[in-house]
């Protein structure tokens, strides 16, 4: 058994050292990480834990004892003070129960797992049991303090009712009670005090001055020795704190050092038979984590994935009193509650400076323990208890509140709701605090962007804040956001009109534009038509006009929105107009409309000749003859006719402002003196006019002489000629012609195709330089040359045809024709027959007769025709007339062919359809049906 002890004592020292080394590589890299924490340390962290104090009945139990140690369960607290009395409390610190089973100071407390028994022992020797819903109680007597006592987790369960003790005899002693009453049994002994001890399931830790072992139970085996570091101060100078996180894993914190040990199961098969000959335990623990601290440990739980510490911090005077007197010496300095990592690192650190008479406590007054199912922490000093728990949801926030980070509140608070203390009341004022904060600090801006999410449908809380927006003169960045389109969400008709006031105070073009955008049913139309007309007596301003003018128009005074649009040369005029039929109103503002925007208005005044007369319109526009013009021209070519009294004016407009459109007027208008129109003609040149002019009148030389000399066109005149269909024209013309060189030249292109150009040619004086000559007489000859080209290409595709048509219609007369009746129509008689006493006709209409029964049938129509015309007049029924003469064959009986006589007048009887075969008896009819 001692060499086994041996050997694992060596293993946890070789891990141990280690460990050290590691520590010893790592310092250089601490101390650079140290430098950048400091520049971090005036971060605005949040903490992990919030802390509260223990109060109720602990607040008079501590005004009179001392509080020396604690410990916890998931149903109460139980309290033991240096008086040497126990106390259980509920978690909130008022008192349930109380015992007095000690003279001195109550060293340590145990409460098994069901809850029943509190275990409490003393510097008097003594270890009490004592059951809470019981009278049951025990008493045991030691000769020496007792430092430290803890029940088996199922004292209550369990016969045997155990428990260990330890203390200044240096002798761990396991207590039971068997067949013959409680006997005590020494577990280990002979290496000095024991500072503590910790049952977990089958295992006991404890802690001497040597160092942590553990105690397996199941097979009554010590599994492992557990070394303190090199170095490290006398063991009873700190006291050593044990807590089982779980039932193989053991935090150990002691002085300035942090160890964690994993219990693990050893496998003996591998290790062979020897192990299980020497008694090698089934467990073995495992040194998982170590580290240094710069602090004294005085107490250690875990929380998650990390740790949380109570370091006693020491100052450099602290150090040296530690190394010269031998004791421990307070440091003044309020202890901090750690949460590091595993690996030492520090994720918080909040200094307990709330403790009462925290300067004048040692290490050894402090004492943490946990419960572990709340992750609940308390803190237990002499005069002081605190309560260290997880931060919630609502202590985030409000710790975000404190330091004005209102967005991040929001968000947290939003993501939550469900689990925010409160709930949506809770989370308005959040939002209402995160708005108030961005007005005062001059973001408007944001806070506008912020309202609708954060006032949702809210209508008293958006009245509010619009009128905090107002305050603050910013209305400008709120008005995009305020609610105008939800009819769930309408705010107070006040609120919408402030807006507007201020708008119209401090900004016109915001005022336009929100009086746009808004529903006219969101204000007072009328109230805000009062304030604006009051505004414009003092400011006035035609973007205020503006305004007042869309106000009108949702007042449905619209004749008066038409007036500002007017007077301004702005707005939608006439969509208003034709909207809401505004023509009574312009009867008498046509200049205003045609300067207001020419086009349109010229298009509403043609359109509306009903609502707006022609006279009317023409009076007005008298003094201004270019809108005049522009309104006649719209209705000329809305209709000729229509406004034909002004066409005589519409002369003179034309000639004065669009010259090129007189000529088109001209000739589509009969409803003008042509006098007249020749005179302002002639009086402004207008030389294409007076030819048309003078064409009209009746003056076709003047005007073939007006294009020779005015014009100089002879093209123009060519068509003049053409078109006035006079022979004596073109003598006249070729006449004038004869005078100039370049007019023959022109002639000579042009006339080709009216007049014969030899002729034109001999009358060309001799000697008279033409230009251009040569070119115009190839012209001639390739023209010449392309009529007569067309002319036999025209007689070519003639010919073509008719020979085309007469093969088709010989053809027809050659087919056969389907016969679907064989015997004659008119006599009933058998028309084909070996031997044909008659000859035969057969029509296309597929009917046969016998020759000499269709002459018959053909003479008595045309004599029934000549002897009742007047009858059929009388009743009214058209005449067929006689029997249409056919062409046809006529097939003989000796089977020859042959056409009819002209002279015949022959016809199918039933159908009147055109014969185009006749075939005579003794011959086969075709099958073909034509």
């Amino acid at each position: 058994m001692a060499q086994n002890e041996q050997d694992q004592n060596d293993s946890v020292e070789k891990e141990d050292e280690e460990y050290e080394e590691e520590e010893e590589e790592g310092e250089e890299e601490d101390e650079e990480e140290e430098e950048d924490d400091d520049d971090d340390e005036g971060d605005d962290e949040e903490p992990k834990l919030k802390y509260q104090r223990l109060g109720a009945s602990v607040t008079e139990i501590l005004k009179r004892d001392t509080a020396s140690c604690m410990a916890t369960h998931e149903r109460f607290l139980a309290l033991g003070t240096q008086w040497g009395v126990v106390y259980v409390l509920d978690f909130n610190g008022n008192e349930i129960k109380r015992f007095a089973p000690h003279s001195k100071n109550v060293n340590e407390l145990s409460i098994d797992l069901s809850g029943e028994f509190v275990a409490s022992c003393s510097e008097d020797g003594k270890v009490c049991i004592s059951a809470l819903y019981s009278p049951e109680s025990a008493d045991f007597a030691y000769h020496k303090p007792i430092s430290s006592v803890s029940m088996d987790p199922e004292f209550a369960k369990k016969s045997t009712r155990q428990f260990c003790v330890g203390g200044k005899a240096g002798q761990l002693v396991q207590n039971k009670k068997g067949w013959f009453g409680r006997a005590d049994t020494v577990l280990h002994s002979g290496e000095g005090p024991i500072h503590a001890i910790r049952w977990r399931g089958t295992l006991i830790a404890w802690a001497n001055d040597i160092g942590v072992k553990i105690f397996d139970c199941t097979t009554n085996q010590r599994i492992t020795y557990i070394d303190r570091p090199k170095g490290s101060p006398r063991a009873d100078m700190y006291r050593c704190h044990l807590c089982w996180e779980s039932d193989s894993t053991l935090l150990i914190g002691w002085a300035d050092s942090v160890k964690i040990g994993q219990v693990k199961e050893r496998n003996l098969t591998e290790l062979g038979p020897a192990a299980a000959a020497h008694g090698l335990p089934t467990r073995y623990v495992e040194i998982v984590a170590l580290f240094q601290t710069d602090y004294i440990v005085a107490g250690i739980a875990p929380f998650g994935e990390y740790l949380t510490i109570l370091a006693y911090i020491m100052n450099e005077n602290d150090q040296t009193n530690v190394n010269n007197t031998g004791r421990v010496a307070s440091s003044g300095l309020a202890p901090e509650l750690k949460i590091v990592t595993r690996t030492n690192e520090e994720i918080s650190c909040d200094a307990l400076v709330s403790i009462v008479g925290y300067a004048d406590n040692k290490p050894g007054d402090y004492r943490l323990e946990h419960l572990p199912s709340e992750s609940m922490f308390y803190i237990v000093a002499p005069k002081d208890i605190v309560i260290a728990r997880p931060r919630d949801l609502d202590d985030h926030i409000s710790w975000l509140l404190d330091r004005k980070r209102y967005n991040e509140a929001l968000q947290a608070a939003e993501a939550n709701e469900a689990r925010l203390t409160g709930g949506a009341k809770r989370l308005e004022e959040i939002g209402d605090k995160y708005l108030h904060e961005l007005l005062q600090s001059g973001r408007a801006a944001e806070a506008a962007a912020e309202a609708p999410k954060i006032l949702k449908e809210d209508a008293k809380r958006w009245e509010t804040f619009t009128f905090a927006f107002g305050q603050a003169k910013q209305l400008r960045e709120l008005s995009p956001y305020i609610p105008i389109n939800n009819p769930r969400l309408r705010l107070q008709e006040s609120v919408y009109e402030m807006v507007l006031f201020n708008f119209l105070k401090s900004d016109p073009d915001e005022f336009l534009r929100t009086i746009t955008a808004w529903p006219r049913t969101l204000y007072n139309i009328q109230t805000i038509i009062t304030a604006v007309k009051e505004h414009l007596k003092r400011f006035p301003s035609d973007v205020i006009m503006d305004a007042l003018a869309r106000l009108y128009t949702f007042d449905a005074q619209y004749g008066n929105a038409l007036d500002i649009y007017l007077r301004l040369k702005r707005g939608n005029v006439f969509e208003l107009i034709r909207q809401y039929q505004l023509f009574d109103a312009i009867q008498d503002k046509v200049v205003a409309l045609m300067e207001f925007n020419e086009e349109e208005a010229t298009k509403l005044l043609v359109s509306h000749t009903d609502r707006i007369s022609i006279p009317q319109v023409v009076s007005q526009l008298q003094s201004h003859p270019r809108l005049l013009h522009a309104y006649l021209h719209g209705l000329f070519l809305k209709d000729a006719h229509i406004g034909s009294e002004f066409h005589e004016l519409q002369i003179s407009l034309y000639a004065d402002y669009e010259p090129k459109l007189l000529l088109p007027f001209l000739r589509q208008s009969i409803h003008y003196p042509l006098e007249k129109a020749m005179a302002i003609c002639e009086k402004r040149q207008l030389y294409p006019e007076m030819v048309f002019l003078l064409g009209r009148m009746g003056n076709s030389k003047q005007a073939l002489k007006l294009i020779m000399e005015k014009l100089g066109d002879v093209r123009e005149a060519i068509e003049f000629v053409e078109q006035q269909k006079d022979d004596e024209l073109w003598e006249d013309l070729i006449s004038q012609a004869m005078k100039r060189p370049q007019f023959v030249s022109s002639l000579l292109e042009y006339i080709g195709a009216h007049v014969d150009p030899i002729k034109l040619i001999k009358r060309i004086p001799e000697k008279m330089e033409i230009v251009g000559l040569r070119d115009r007489l190839v012209k001639i000859i390739s023209d010449y040359n392309l009529q007569m080209s067309l002319r036999e290409g025209c007689k070519n595709i003639l010919k073509a045809d008719c020979v085309h048509l007469a093969e088709r219609l010989c053809a027809g007369l050659r087919g056969g024709v389907k016969v679907d009746e064989v015997r004659c129509v008119t006599c009933n008689g058998a028309v084909l027959s070996p031997k044909p006493e008659a000859s035969i006709i057969v029509f296309f209409c597929s009917h046969a007769y016998h020759h000499k029964c269709l002459k018959s049938a053909a003479s008595s129509a045309d004599a029934d025709t000549a002897q009742a015309p007047s009858q059929n007049n009388n009743n009214n029924t058209p005449s067929k007339g006689p029997l249409t003469s056919q062409t046809g064959l006529l097939i003989k009986q000796d089977g020859a062919v042959s056409g009819l006589d002209s002279d015949e007048r022959l016809c199918c009887t039933i159908c009147h359809t055109q014969s185009k075969i006749k075939v005579a008896k003794g011959r086969t009819l075709g099958a073909r049906k034509k």
